[in-house]
C-alpha cells in the first residue's frame, strides 16, 4: 500500500461515522431511511427512519442476516410493520420488508 493510500484511509476511519451506508426506500408516498456505520474498534450502528422520525437503533457488533435487526411495529393504518435485517460479511446488505412483504434487497 503506497503512503496515500495509508494516509487517506486512515483519515476516513476518523470521521464520525466511517463506513457510512444508507438506503431509502419509496414506500406509498413515505421514505423508509435505513442506514449503518462501523469502525475497526468494532463500534457503530444501525437507524431507522420513517420520513426522517427516527424509529429505531441497533448498536449490536455482528448481524446474522436471519433475525430482524431494526424494527418498528404499528406504524400507521397502512404500515403494520417495517422490519430491516442486516447481513455484513464481506459487504453490508439490507433487506427491508413493510407489512412482511420485501421492498428493497441488496
Amino acid at each position: 500500500m503506497r503512503l496515500l493510500e495509508f494516509v487517506i484511509i486512515f483519515n476516513l476511519m476518523k470521521t464520525a461515522k466511517p463506513n457510512f451506508e444508507e438506503r431509502t426506500v419509496d414506500f406509498n408516498g413515505r421514505e423508509i431511511k435505513v442506514s449503518n456505520w462501523w469502525n475497526w474498534k468494532i463500534q457503530g450502528a444501525a437507524d431507522l427512519y420513517l420520513d426522517g422520525e427516527h424509529l429505531d437503533q441497533n448498536k449490536k457488533k455482528f448481524a446474522d442476516g436471519k433475525k430482524v435487526f431494526l424494527s418498528k411495529y404499528d406504524v400507521s393504518e397502512d404500515i403494520k410493520s417495517i422490519e430491516v435485517y442486516v447481513s455484513a460479511y464481506f459487504k453490508i446488505k439490507f433487506k427491508i420488508l413493510v407489512n412482511g412483504n420485501i421492498i428493497h434487497q441488496d
